[in-house]
């Protein structure tokens, strides 16, 4: 059980086999890693599914391999499943195989407001110019290519890594952390070109992966979904951010971020206030109305994404 969707275990994998599963993906959200919100948005799980799934099929035209099956329904997908082997535990040695590596990949393409860089700079944990820019950056910079960021991914709390702590911790070779990269970059490059054919912009996003019982990386989870990376239309946020962005302005976030401080990783802490029903259904409509355009199918009767926007502009101005 996770916060946005459910895993159904088909077949154990092991050592030398890929196991099966069903992803469910449900209607809830969640944000600041808080779990499951209080409400739920209607038809998310069928939008991140279907989003997800038509970017693993295109992707794999690409030469990108992943755990993708196949589409069972709506809100579901089948895919292949890899061990999860924990670096502090001391599961993860070398020579494994048929493991999740235990990293997220985030590329980021420009820097938006609410990008986490800024909190990063701000606090002295992230010198800009080690992401090779030539002056500090401001909400809303464009970058000149892509630049790229590793965290962990089986911690209590995902903490960042350089890329060398990243390769042992994984238990990889400096070839196969090259290839990781340069599959991440690869994901960000289609995602990018498809993002401006739907007239998106892709800022930021981030993938997983998995070593295969053959030694091949695959691409696992999902990816390029308005859950994983953050996309705008003309400058205005269509993902979760909005999401984030809303709660940003009520007193339970000061909350939360306190009570994270005094007790990190508790997972017991001060229930979230609901969504206004406005919004809530702009939300909903946006999840579709970018399924629709990004898939080609006419899934849902929905507003276009410019229209939705514009209800958002509406709801911001009340």
């Amino acid at each position: 059980m996770g916060s946005v969707k459910n895993l159904e275990v088909k077949k154990t994998a092991t050592a030398t086999e890929s196991g099966v599963g069903v992803f469910s993906f449900t209607d809830d959200y969640s944000v600041f890693d808080y779990g499951k919100m209080p409400d739920t948005i209607p038809d998310k799980g069928e939008a991140l599914c279907r989003m997800a799934a038509y970017n693993f099929e295109q992707l794999k035209k690409l030469g990108v391999k992943s755990h993708f099956r196949k589409l069972v329904s709506g809100n579901q997908m089948e895919v292949d499943l890899v061990r999860v082997l924990f670096p502090q535990k001391g599961e993860l040695k070398q020579g494994a195989r048929n493991y999740l590596v235990p990293l997220e990949v985030i590329y980021r393409n420009s820097l938006p407001e609410g990008s986490s860089v800024f909190k990063r700079i701000d606090s002295g944990q992230l010198e800009w110019k080690a992401f090779g820019l030539k002056k500090k950056p401001v909400p809303g910079e464009k970058l000149p290519s892509p630049i790229m960021d590793v965290s962990t991914k089986l911690e209590p709390t995902d903490r960042y890594l350089d890329w060398e702590e990243a390769r042992q911790m994984s238990c990889f070779s400096k070839k196969q952390i090259e290839e990781l990269k340069e599959t991440a970059l690869k994901v960000n490059d289609f995602l990018n070109k498809k993002a401006a054919e739907t007239g998106l912009e892709h800022a930021d996003g981030k993938v997983e992966f998995g070593l295969g019982p053959k030694n091949e990386l695959i691409l696992v989870d999902v990816c390029g979904t308005l859950d994983e990376d953050r996309f705008l239309y003309k400058g205005f946020h269509v993902s979760k951010q909005i999401l984030r962005d809303y709660y940003k302005t009520t007193p339970w976030c000061a909350v939360l971020e306190k009570e994270k401080k005094e007790n990190p990783g508790k997972g017991n802490y001060t229930a979230p206030p609901a969504l206004p029903e406005e919004l809530l259904k702009i939300v909903s409509n946006m999840y579709k109305s970018v399924t629709v355009a990004w898939t080609g199918e006419r899934t849902w009767r929905v507003p276009s994404i410019s229209d939705c926007i514009n209800d958002y502009k509406s709801f911001l101005w009340k």
